[in-house]
């Protein structure tokens, strides 16, 4: 057995992302436009200078932001298609093609500057589907149902958004007419309801494991100073959210006003609550501070790409966390676990390789993930087994003896519950097929042929077939 070195966690360059974006957002879109204005003199001081250089920064740091999460969101897209981990099978291509609009209309506008009207209507409209298809994968996961809430209450705010604007330019509506006004308070509405509930509905491992002290700490002191700057210096802070996220600030007197500070405690309790931790909850929390620094109404392509990586973000790591909520499980500790496996790999051969190869071993840690892939042959046949575990615990195992094909299998055995969460994925789409032994079919589902009719086999697949799925290619 041989360890290979750790790779770097896969949520570096998204959080990178999310700094720079944070940096853009502070220098770019308020500093420049709120006080560097004011504070830029004539003359040659030390000050004026240092003025006029962040000042300069401010349009750098906007479109290296942008080609950044560009990146990101490319390389994200293609790695999920690849893996099949977000969006289901018959939305694939539809997310490729709206992903690659989006994407050259993005790339098209951070090469000229600019892109027409028209053409950034296109952009929006993608993004609005592709937000819709990212929050329908979360819907159809395995996701608890709060879970699933939680990302779909995220993802609405800019596509009604993008509608609200369709419906307003593309359609020639009045301002006043009654879809448009329906529209854009669904907007806000949903989006101060997704703050609110964020720490109630997003985190999914159980609540008396949730590291909440730090969390509330954080929470309560930015609480606090939005609450005194909403109280006491409103102007600025309109001016900010408007400047900044392009949302107009209720009064500080309204319900509506009291309900934005409620949305800010919830989301920073929430964004705060998940970056602390690890895995794929760290993840969703710098999706979480992503789509707040796009905000609900992007009003340029970087903004719109910035909000997509962020509930991209959100989604996949909600859905990296799923093991988090399940009940516990055996743990075993590094050291121990790396002995069983040099175990199983000796055990698994028997010394019958055509080139006389020894069994091998090989464990990979990404993370709070942890992949152990086993080489051997038995009886003059190639064996592969994947394991793999999260926080010491084995969450999923994959065995193969023989060759498998490149087309789908010829039979699958799986219980019937297993095979639907599967899908084509997991086994074959033929007719589903009856044994005959009556007690044996009502647990087992058999699609496809496959050699069942020996009593004894089908007892012991009955015992020992759990959740999994058993697939098998003729003569291989």
């Amino acid at each position: 057995m041989r360890d290979a070195p750790p790779r770097a966690p896969s949520g570096n360059l998204t959080a990178a992302l999310a700094a720079f974006a944070t940096l853009e957002l502070a220098i770019n879109r308020l500093a420049n436009r709120l006080f560097l204005p004011q504070s830029t003199v004539s003359g040659d001081s030390a000050g004026a200078r240092s003025s006029h250089l962040l000042a300069a920064s401010g349009p750098l740091l906007f479109h290296f932001t942008g080609v950044l999460g560009l990146v990101v969101l490319v390389a994200a897209l293609a790695g999920l298609l690849r893996r099949g981990e977000l969006f289901p099978r018959g939305t694939r291509f539809v997310v490729v093609l709206f992903g690659a609009v989006f994407s050259g209309l993005v790339t098209l506008s951070l090469v000229v500057g600019a892109i027409p009207a028209g053409f950034f209507m296109y952009a929006r409209l993608a993004f609005a589907f592709l937000s819709m298809f990212i929050a329908g994968g979360v819907l159809v996961s395995g996701c608890k149902l709060r879970v699933k809430l939680g990302v779909a209450l995220f993802a609405a705010p800019g596509a009604l958004h993008v509608f609200a604007v369709f419906v307003d330019h593309g359609l020639g509506l009045a301002a006043s007419s009654g879809v448009l006004v329906v529209l854009t308070h669904a907007r806000d509405l949903t989006a101060v309801a997704a703050c609110v509930s964020a720490p109630f509905l997003l985190s999914p491992r159980p609540a008396r494991e949730r590291p909440r002290g730090r969390a509330a700490f954080v929470a309560a002191l930015a609480t606090l100073g939005f609450g005194a700057l909403f109280a006491t210096r409103y102007d600025l802070l309109a001016a900010a959210f408007l400047y900044g996220l392009r949302v107009e600030l209720p009064p500080s007197g309204a319900v509506l006003g009291l309900s934005i500070i409620a949305a800010f405690a919830g989301w920073s309790f929430a964004t705060v609550q998940l970056l602390v931790d690890k895995g794929g909850m760290r993840l969703a929390g710098i999706g979480l501070l992503l789509l707040a620094v796009a905000g609900p109404q992007g009003s340029s392509p970087v903004e719109l790409s910035l909000g997509l990586v962020g509930l991209l973000g959100l989604a996949v790591g909600e859905l990296r966390a799923i093991p988090y909520g399940e009940p516990a499980r055996a743990r075993v500790s590094g050291e121990a676990w790396r002995a069983y496996v040099g175990r199983l790999a000796t055990a698994a051969g028997d010394g019958t390789s055509p080139d006389d190869s020894r069994s091998e071993g090989l464990v990979v840690e990404e993370g709070d993930l942890e992949v152990t892939r086993i080489r051997a042959h038995r009886r003059g046949l190639p064996v592969a087994m994947r394991l793999l575990r999260r926080r010491g615990a084995l969450v999923e195992l994959e065995a193969t003896v023989g060759e498998a094909g490149h087309s789908g299998p010829d039979a699958s055995i799986a219980r019937p519950r297993s095979w639907l969460a599967r899908g084509a994925a997991g086994g074959t789409r033929q007719a589903r097929v009856k044994t005959g032994d009556a007690a044996f079919d009502l647990k087992l589902s058999v699609h496809g042929q496959a050699p069942l009719a020996d009593a004894g086999l089908r007892g012991r697949l009955l015992r020992t077939l759990g959740e999994g799925v058993v697939s098998l290619w003729r003569g291989t």
